[in-house]
This record gives structure tokens, C-alpha cells and sequence, in this order.
């Protein structure tokens, strides 16, 4: 069975020198997985909304830095990079409240030495030794958002409970952008999903991740309080706040999602001003967020911190060439299902039941919890998602929601929120990081 990839990722490390900034550029393969999938926040259990997951083939409702570095394959390029990322699917709704998924392809860059004006904006150090590598089984998530309540009927809030509005001032939410794109005039940049524009070239969204660490904990009840944004913003200042003194690669994902085939069909959308809503119901942008759970192999991302200063154009041949990580563009990784659940295609509804709600929003509880399925297969081959004889491991369950049914106030019309500001688009692409220290 073969799986369309559905949106576009980069990756970079930028590893600060004092003229330049160092990463390593080159395309990801493909998505791992599209599922209600989070062991993050939802450890061992179906997740709230969908994601689309990056990375090692050992991805599961439990992981671990060891399971990953056990993976059979990564759909990463650098071959020793089998960690996990994830993020929201976005889906277009129809006007008879069905929804259809936004189609494209994944790729992901990771950078090891970028031009000097990329760096214009930060304070350099070319000391490796104050940067940290990211410890094992080390996660974070980047974004505010809001966990409904599960299945299991446990109400759970992480992050700022209003997920539909802007806070300006924030970091959290300064470190979320969308690019309504057009390769040939100039790209527009907004702080939520476009709304009224002809995004001839796609839609964008942009997330940086803390890089500052608290230097002890590897995770917190949050996911994100051990880590922190850097002192005057989340692509800039330093690590100087005594509560987060390390400095850890600073990842930047952009993910580009191909929506312009729908721009013809605004008339049929739910709310044409702004057809698009992400898994959890958000057709803001401003619940939009990120997760990351460590699986480089033991030392690489030492030795590429070290080492890879040696090309200004994002190159990673010369990493290569010296032996810090190997590169495979042409290998593919897919993996089976482990929710029995469809999360592609058209839908009637967003997986979770997942209601879409702006500008407010009203906990709710999902009356049906798909099967857990197992054992997980794997596929290298091009395109083929791997199907196999499986078992049951946790049943589907349906529970009474009572009236823990949101009343419907918070339904979205598609208001308008926002405005954006011309940016013209030098790169594309997910960026990792780090900030430079004085």
C-alpha cells in the first residue's frame, strides 16, 4: 500500500563560529507515520489528534533513546539521526463538514555551515565547548497548545489553556510563523493561518524550539519547562537566564504544505475565508506545536559539533568525507500502523473528533478510542507502507460522555484574525541551531 507525504521539513545544526554560522544542508526522505500518535504527552495510550512523525522506525506510544538508536531504519538522510518529530496534520474542510488531507511531499534539511548574513541577528562564539548535545531520552515540545480531555475521561491542560487568540509578547507564540508562499513575487509571513489569500506557492508554518536547558532534567510534567527560549527571543539572544545556562542545538522546523490545489475550490470549503484546520481542531494556527525526543546515536552530535565547520554553502559532504555522520538521500523508512485508525484521505471527521473551535475554546471528551494494534512493521521500499498479520494489544473502547459535549459556542466561522507582513523567502526548510554565548 503506498502513503502520499504531506508536507515539506527541514532540518538544520548551526553551530556558531564568529564569522559565519555553520550547518549542514540536504532533503529528508519521507513521513515515518501519520497517526493519533503522541508519547510525549500521551504515553502508552491513543493520542488527542493526528501527527505526522519523522525519524527512527521504533517509533511507539513508549519511547527511549535506546529503543530509537535500536531502529531499523530513519527517514532522516543522516543515517545516525534516528530521532523522532512530530507535528499537527493539516486537513481542508469541505462545506459539508467532512475534511480532506492537504497532499505533498516531506523532506527534511539538516545544516552544518550556513552564509554569515544568516546569522546577522546572533551573538557567536566558536567555542564547541559550550554547546551541549542533547542528553538521552531528552524531550521537549515548542508551542502552546491544549491537551482535550481523553478517552479515560481525564481533563489535562499543558500550556496557556487560551489557544486561539495571540499573545504577541509571548516566545512561545513569537516562535510560530506561517508563509502564505508565491516562489514568484514576494512570500507574506502572519502569526496564524492565512486568511483571504491566494497562497500561489503553499502554505508554510514555522516553529522554532527552545535552546536553552535547565542542564539537569531531561523532561518536566509540562514537557517544556526544563527548557527555555534564549533572552530575547526564539531565534536570538543567549542563554544567560541562571535557570537555563545550556546551550542545546536550537531546532527550527518548517513544514510546507501544498495547498494551493485548493484554492480552486474555496467555494466548497466550510469557511472559504480559511479553508485549512490542523488535526486538534485549530483553523488559527495558534494551537500549532512540535515535538522532539532524542535518538542520535551515542557521540555523533558531539562530533558534528566539534567537527562540521567546513563548508559555507550547507554542503555536508565534508562532514561525511570526515567521518562524523554518513547521508543515504535514497533510503526510505515507513512504518504499520499502531492505532487501528484512518487518518488520511477523506474523512467525516477529524480523528478524536477533534471539533473546530476559534476564536474560544470548550473541552470535550472523544466517546470512541480506536484499537491498539501490534507488532509494528517496517518497510524500506519507496512508497509501501507495510501491512502484516496483527493482533489486538489495547481493545476500542466507547465511553458515556455525558455532557462533557462542548455546547457549541466556540464552533469556528471563519473570522478574520491578524495580518501579516511582506518577508521575501530566502530558504526553506527546517533549521537547527544554537545560540551563541558571550
Amino acid at each position: 500500500m503506498s502513503r502520499t507525504n504531506f508536507s515539506l521539513l527541514f532540518l538544520s545544526f548551526c553551530l556558531w563560529i564568529p564569522t559565519a554560522c555553520s550547518y549542514w544542508l540536504m532533503a529528508a526522505n519521507n513521513v515515518l507515520t501519520i497517526q493519533r500518535m503522541d508519547p510525549i504527552r500521551y504515553p502508552g495510550i491513543v493520542g488527542s489528534h493526528v501527527h505526522s512523525v519523522l525519524g527512527g522506525s521504533s517509533f511507539s506510544l513508549n519511547l527511549s533513546t535506546a529503543d530509537l538508536q535500536g531502529s531499523e531504519c530513519t527517514s532522516i538522510p543522516v543515517q545516525e539521526d534516528k530521532s523522532n518529530y512530530w507535528y499537527p496534520h493539516l486537513y481542508w474542510q469541505k462545506n459539508d463538514g467532512s475534511f480532506v488531507t492537504v497532499n505533498g511531499s516531506a523532506v527534511i534539511f539538516t545544516n552544518d555551515n550556513s552564509p554569515t548574513e544568516a546569522c546577522a541577528d546572533y551573538l557567536f562564539n566558536d567555542n564547541s565547548s559550550l554547546m551541549t548535545p542533547f542528553p538521552d531520552d531528552f524531550r521537549m515540545i515548542s508551542g502552546l497548545y491544549h491537551i482535550p480531555a481523553e478517552s479515560r475521561l481525564l481533563t489535562v491542560h499543558v500550556g496557556d489553556p487560551n489557544l486561539r487568540t495571540l499573545n504577541a509578547s509571548s516566545f512561545a507564540q513569537q516562535a510560530i510563523t506561517f508563509l502564505c508562499l508565491n516562489f514568484n513575487g514576494v512570500s507574506t509571513k502572519y502569526n496564524e493561518l492565512p486568511v483571504n489569500q491566494d497562497c500561489s506557492s503553499g502554505i508554510r508554518s514555522q516553529i522554532n524550539f527552545p535552546s536553552c536547558w535547565d542542564g539537569k532534567n531531561v523532561d518536566s510534567e509540562d514537557h517544556k519547562s526544563h527548557v527555555a527560549f534564549p533572552s530575547t527571543g526564539p531565534d536570538n539572544g543567549t542563554c544567560n537566564d541562571p535557570n537555563y545556562p545550556v546551550t542545546i542545538p536550537r531546532i527550527f522546523m518548517e513544514v510546507y504544505w501544498v495547498t494551493q490545489g485548493f484554492q480552486d475550490q474555496r467555494g466548497e470549503a466550510m469557511t472559504p475565508r480559511q479553508p485549512f484546520v490542523f488535526s486538534n481542531g485549530d483553523p488559527t494556527g495558534y494551537g500549532y506545536h512540535a515535538d522532539f525526543f532524542n535518538g542520535w546515536e551515542s557521540g555523533v552530535l558531539q562530533r558534528a559539533i566539534n567537527e562540521c565547520h567546513c563548508n559555507p554553502y550547507g554542503d555536508p559532504s565534508c562532514c561525511v568525507a570526515a567521518g562524523t555522520f554518513s547521508i543515504n538521500q535514497n533510503a526510505r523508512c515507513y512504518i504499520s500502523n499502531t492505532v487501528d485508525e484512518i487518518t488520511t484521505g477523506n474523512l467525516t471527521t477529524l480523528p478524536g473528533a477533534n471539533p473546530v473551535q476559534a476564536p474560544c475554546y470548550e473541552d470535550y471528551v472523544a466517546a470512541y478510542t480506536p484499537a491498539i494494534v501490534g507488532p509494528v512493521y517496517v518497510s524500506t521500499e519507496e512508497g509501501v507502507v507495510p501491512n502484516g498479520t496483527t493482533e489486538v494489544v489495547a481493545p476500542a473502547r466507547t465511553v458515556d460522555v455525558g455532557g462533557r459535549k462542548p455546547a457549541g459556542t466556540c464552533l469556528w466561522t471563519g473570522g478574520a484574525t491578524g495580518r501579516g507582513v511582506p518577508w521575501v523567502v530566502v530558504l526553506l526548510g527546517i533549521l537547527m541551531t544554537t545560540v551563541g554565548l558571550v
